[in-house]
């Protein structure tokens, strides 16, 4: 199974978020139902036990709660040649989603060594759509539009996801739910 732990957008911010939707031709825009913030993916377990350890440490980690509001909205240009950009909306780095993205990080890397040499920087951000062929220029203006005023959103807790395969967009499975207020 192949794991990911992220925080579940509220609903206000998941709508103004899809107002963006088919603002831009020639992109597979993802439903509002996927839409989170990665905090630390995994990868793919096998066994049992290594799920259940996992579990164990992420309900020890202990973070204040963080505010999820929207910044601007952005581009993943992709690695390979051919391959797809990926389009975003950025989240504001406030200080405690930073604080929880790093306890979570530190807890998952003293159990999954290798799950460190993954980590890249943590830009906060939710997943729209990707896109093969968009006009450079019609790129541009994506990329200028203001994202819908939103008011920063306290989140209650966190999540562990299963991604499951789905040839049309990605399908994000709750595993289990980290409540953030104690």
């Amino acid at each position: 199974m192949r794991l990911f732990v992220g925080l579940e957008l509220p609903t206000s911010l998941r709508h103004a978020v899809g107002e963006l939707r088919g603002s831009l031709p020639d992109v597979v825009w993802y439903p509002p139902e996927s839409y989170h913030l990665t905090l630390h993916f995994i990868g793919e377990i096998t066994q049992r036990p290594m799920l259940e350890d996992i579990h164990h440490a992420l309900a020890a980690v202990r973070p204040a709660l963080p505010t999820v509001s929207l910044t601007t909205p952005g581009l993943f240009e992709s690695e390979t040649r051919n391959g797809p950009d990926t389009l975003w909306a950025g989240v504001a780095a406030d200080p405690a989603l930073v604080q929880l993205q790093q306890k979570i990080r530190s807890a998952l890397n003293r159990l999954l060594p290798s799950s460190a040499r993954r980590g890249r920087r943590f830009v906060p951000h939710v997943t729209l759509g990707q896109s093969l062929r968009t006009d450079p220029d019609q790129r541009q203006r994506w990329l200028a539009t203001p994202l819908p005023a939103t008011a920063g959103e306290q989140v209650t807790h966190f999540t562990l996801f299963q991604s499951l395969r789905n040839t049309d967009a990605p399908l994000y499975e709750p595993l289990e739910h980290y409540p953030l207020t104690f």
